[in-house]
């Protein structure tokens, strides 16, 4: 597997909103994440299959942790579990 590690940067997102509204996130929510992940910093520190990834907007910063192949617990953006 090809080492992920470093800071990224998204040139381009397709469909986000759309993801949103099936995840059944409300539509003033839907607006604000779509406009504070339009330019999102992306870290990755990456050791073998485990991964730690930390998303960083101007609304607010998130950070996960998982092992490929294992299922792991994450949040949408209004704070569910997914």
């Amino acid at each position: 597997m090809p080492n992920f590690s470093g800071n990224w940067k998204i040139i381009r997102s397709e469909n986000f909103e759309e993801l949103l509204k099936v995840l059944g996130v409300n539509v003033m929510l839907r607006k604000i994440a779509v406009a504070a992940a339009s330019k999102p910093a992306v870290e990755i520190k990456q050791e073998g299959d485990t991964f730690y990834i930390k998303t960083s907007t101007t609304v607010r910063t998130t950070e996960i942790n998982f092992k490929v192949g294992e299922e792991f617990e994450e949040q949408t953006v209004d704070g569910r579990p997914c």
